[in-house]
């Protein structure tokens, strides 16, 4: 045990100048205190200097270099700034200007009051362009149902080219529409859609009509006429040949050819 700890008292001190650096030579200590007091003058001077520099409302938006040479900052930081505006940059509040790479936070305090951020400028544009315009809607001059096309129908929800067609077919078999109800006459036009179709367009215009001369027409151009058909068309012509010619509408009753009611949608379209 005493050899043991003999032993160990002799490598301590190796053990202790391997595990702690020597101290600095007193000479190296001496230079680091000189050059620690010299840079401490050197701040102490820069802030002594900066100090005296007259300090002025900034807008780093477009302040030119010199501007910023004044202020107190290095003229490669000034370049610095110019070109990042060319670039594109843009400061959009004071806290911006701290992101210039290589500007000391020492610098940017002492800034900071003075940095002014000029509002961008709003674009006005004539008031008349914003003005709300009151909505007319456009007005349609409704045309007579017996001048109408199929495209004039068509725009009428629930008619298609199909029931267009038809409607006009009809049409032209009556010799045209004398009133607005015999619109539910066309065979598979629903009467909601032929009622839609009636407040689209007018019926006034009498003398689009084509007339049937009774008194003259054969049997078989009378039997055409939707409201005739061939047997009423017999009856008449015989009628005619035997008691002469029809001079009104009680001498079509006593023919006896057509009931009372199909006779009062006929009288429109005779000729006596």
């Amino acid at each position: 045990m005493l050899m043991a700890l003999l032993v160990l008292i002799l490598i301590t001190p190796f053990i202790y100048d391997f595990l702690l650096p020597a101290p600095k030579p007193i000479e190296v200590q001496i230079e680091e205190l000189k050059a620690d007091s010299a840079l401490e003058v050197l701040e102490t001077k820069e802030v002594a200097i900066k100090s005296e520099i007259p300090l002025f409302a900034v807008d780093p938006n477009d302040a030119t270099e010199d501007d910023f040479v004044r202020l107190g900052l290095p003229n490669f930081l000034a370049k610095r700034i110019v070109n990042y505006r060319t670039k594109g940059g843009k400061f959009k509040k004071p806290e911006d200007f701290a992101k210039i790479y290589g500007l000391r936070d020492s610098d940017f305090q002492r800034l900071l009051p003075y940095i002014q951020i000029a509002e961008a400028e709003r674009k006005e544009f004539p008031k008349s362009s914003f003005e709300k315009k009151e909505y007319l809607p456009t007005v349609y001059k409704p045309i007579d149902l017996n001048l109408a096309d199929t495209s004039d129908l068509k725009k009428i929800n629930g008619i298609g080219s199909v029931l267009a067609t038809r409607i006009i077919k009809y049409r032209n078999k009556l010799g045209g529409f004398a009133k607005a109800e015999q619109l539910y006459e066309v065979y598979g036009l629903d009467s909601s859609v032929a009622k839609l179709t009636i407040s689209k367009f007018i019926f006034q215009n009498e003398n689009l009509l084509k007339k049937i001369s009774i008194n003259n027409l054969p049997s078989d151009s009378l039997a055409i006429h939707p409201y005739i058909g061939r047997k009423a068309a017999k009856i008449l012509i015989n009628y005619r040949i035997q008691h002469g010619a029809f001079q009104s509408k009680e001498d079509l009753l006593k023919s006896r050819a057509l009931e009372k009611d199909k006779l009062e949608k006929l009288l429109p379209y005779l000729i006596f």
